[in-house]
């Protein structure tokens, strides 16, 4: 029996909390926070994914009483007559103008899902249908390039001879080798049409030059490319990235047709 009446109880209790969660207007101060506006601060965070649960509506109404107590408070203070703030309000404001005209953008240049699959598909012929494990070996010097593949086709091993000459610290721990598997897309230009026309344990023995320094590289596996993503898990990143491309096209376009005068007086002021 008192088994019972402590469900009971504990039931009731339950029931208390998700009825003093569920949105309801409240007063802070006397300034009243209606459910309305907690109402909508939760769909946004529904919209954004999370599930609406008693503890988020609670959190939500706790966090704008939060907020209410300390706008309250700056505003006894007259914070927002101070000059350094005033400047913060103005910046703040043109940025959510800024932001709503980007989004705004974004609406009025949809991507459908033909330009999205069409987008993948190219990028998946650009990563190609093979990866590779390489190693490399990198020296500062063509004269450097030169004693490497000499002692490579003398019979060392690519691993001890990396170790020997390599300036970069990793691979002289390595013995040259890039643990990850990678498509020849990954690398810079060059080394990637030197990795893509390197049968399985050739090295390249004419030195690739990249960024002023000189690669010795050495194909050691290959394989069918895996690591590519699905269409159906990447479809959302390529849309965001077409839609991110039209948006840019847009405010360049702006850019394009603003008039935009240099004072003479400015130039001279900022050169002194």
């Amino acid at each position: 029996m008192q088994q019972k009446a402590l469900a009971v109880a504990l039931s009731l209790a339950m029931a208390s909390t998700m009825a003093l969660a569920a949105p309801t207007a409240v007063t802070v101060n006397g300034k009243t926070i209606s459910a309305q506006e907690q109402e909508k601060v939760i769909k946004q965070i529904v919209n954004n994914g999370q599930k609406r649960t008693p503890e988020l509506e609670m959190q939500v109404r706790n966090q704008m009483i939060q907020q209410a107590v300390l706008l309250q408070e700056a505003n006894r203070l007259k914070l927002s007559t101070r000059s350094d703030v005033k400047d913060a309000l103005n910046n703040a404001r043109d940025q959510v103008l800024i932001n709503a005209l980007i989004a705004d953008f974004a609406k009025k240049n949809p991507v459908n899902d033909a330009d999205v699959k069409k987008f993948y598909d190219d990028q998946k012929k650009a990563y190609g249908d093979k990866e590779y494990k390489i190693s490399v070996i990198t020296v500062k010097t063509e004269a450097d390039a030169k004693k490497v593949v000499d002692e490579l086709k003398d019979g060392e091993s690519f691993e001890k001879v990396a170790k020997q000459f390599s300036i970069d610290k990793n691979a002289k721990e390595t013995g040259g080798k890039l643990d990850n598997w990678a498509s020849s897309a990954n690398f810079a230009p060059m080394i990637g049409y030197a990795v893509r026309n390197l049968d399985k344990n050739k090295y390249t023995e004419i030195p690739v030059r990249v960024g002023g320094v000189f690669h010795v590289i050495k194909v050691d596996d290959v394989r069918k490319a895996e690591l590519f993503p699905s269409y159906d898990k990447s479809k959302d990143h390529y849309r965001n990235m077409l839609v991110q491309t039209k948006v840019q096209k847009s405010i360049q376009d702006l850019f394009q047709k603003a008039k935009i005068d240099v004072k003479p007086e400015a130039a001279k002021a900022a050169k002194k």
